[in-house]
């Protein structure tokens, strides 16, 4: 990819020093594999701790009387 369709403010913002930064947040496992664990840009801070909406979703999943759920970072009002 050489860069965002018509949006060269995007572009460069991707683009630094030679590498592509997707935004995604991800672990490198002991045996070498990549699992992308979420979108930074969907992480919540709470009270100075970075909460994975993936793992909230993954928690109300489990519940037995959940069968869909989405979570959602939204703006606090200061």
């Amino acid at each position: 990819m050489s860069g965002y369709y018509k949006d060269l403010a995007a572009t460069t913002e991707a683009f630094k020093d030679g590498w592509f930064w997707s935004g995604d947040a991800a672990v490198v496992h002991s045996d070498g594999y990549v699992q992308i664990r979420d979108r930074l840009k969907d992480v919540i801070i709470s009270g100075g701790e970075d909460i994975s909406s993936v793992e909230v979703e993954a928690a109300l999943h489990r519940h037995p009387e959940v069968q869909v759920a989405a979570v959602v970072a939204r703006p606090h009002a200061p």
